[in-house]
């Protein structure tokens, strides 16, 4: 993909756009970890810094509490060697950027994009605690994809508003791929409730397939119904989900 389509599909304001390739040998100077370097070296063809939104660009206030902060949110374009380290990638980058960011990652014929979860340290610089990405799209969708995310539809009470905004709207999209449900809000709490429910779920089912003691497998289906039942709970919170999976 051409960044200029994407900064007008993203309908990023003008003041905002940055647009400009960040060289590795720029980035390789504030990376500590060997297996970092090996990663931005292995699976990065390119970065480009998209857009950059503080409240000087964009008149949306900044937001801050002792475990958040929001004083910019930066959006990257990444084109990558190998799919899997995508979100790599994205932890790679949190490390060395002081800022909430999105970024969006390009491998071959797909994309995809990312958020994250941070918590503020004292140095006021945030600690990556959790990462949201959105389904993996062909190239060929992303005008829609991101015309449908454009910035002009998006919370703009605060930056923090703003990023949560779009964040929100990524899960949305993965919940609905992954639990087969159109889902109208999910928050981050509640994906990660889903991921952790559907986690519990597969091991249950796993040793439930192993298990000999038939008292100790009737105990565990039971478990499982609960858990299952839990899972449904949420989805109806999210989307009013109605998915009968076995």
């Amino acid at each position: 993909m051409d960044t200029k389509d994407i900064v007008r599909w993203w309908q990023f304001p003008a003041a905002t756009v940055i647009n400009k390739n960040l060289p590795k040998t720029q980035v390789f100077p504030h990376i500590r970890d060997a297996k970092d370097k090996k990663l931005l070296t292995d699976a990065v063809q390119s970065i480009y810094m998209l857009a950059d939104f503080k409240p000087e660009n964009t008149n949306i206030p900044a937001f801050q509490s002792d475990e958040e902060l929001y004083s910019e949110v930066w959006f990257y374009y990444v084109k990558t060697k190998e799919n899997e380290k995508s979100e790599k990638i994205y932890r790679l980058l949190s490390k060395i950027i002081p800022y909430p960011i999105v970024v969006l990652t390009e491998f071959q014929d797909e994309f995809r994009l990312y958020t994250g979860r941070s918590v503020r340290q004292s140095t006021d610089f945030l600690k990556l605690i959790r990462i949201y990405p959105s389904p993996s799209y062909s190239v060929e969708r992303a005008p829609k994809i991101l015309e449908n995310l454009a910035v002009s539809k998006l919370p703009r009470s605060s930056l923090k508003t703003l990023y949560d905004g779009l964040q929100s709207e990524i899960t949305q999209q993965l919940t609905a791929v992954q639990f087969g449900v159109r889902a109208e809000t999910v928050t981050t709490y509640e994906k990660d409730r889903l991921d952790e429910l559907s986690k519990r779920i597969e091991t249950l089912r796993k040793k439930i397939k192993g298990e000999r003691q038939l008292n100790r497998k009737i105990e565990m289906q039971m478990e499982l119904k609960k858990r299952k039942d839990e899972l449904q709970s949420v989805l109806k919170k999210t989307g009013r989900g109605n998915d009968e999976r076995k």
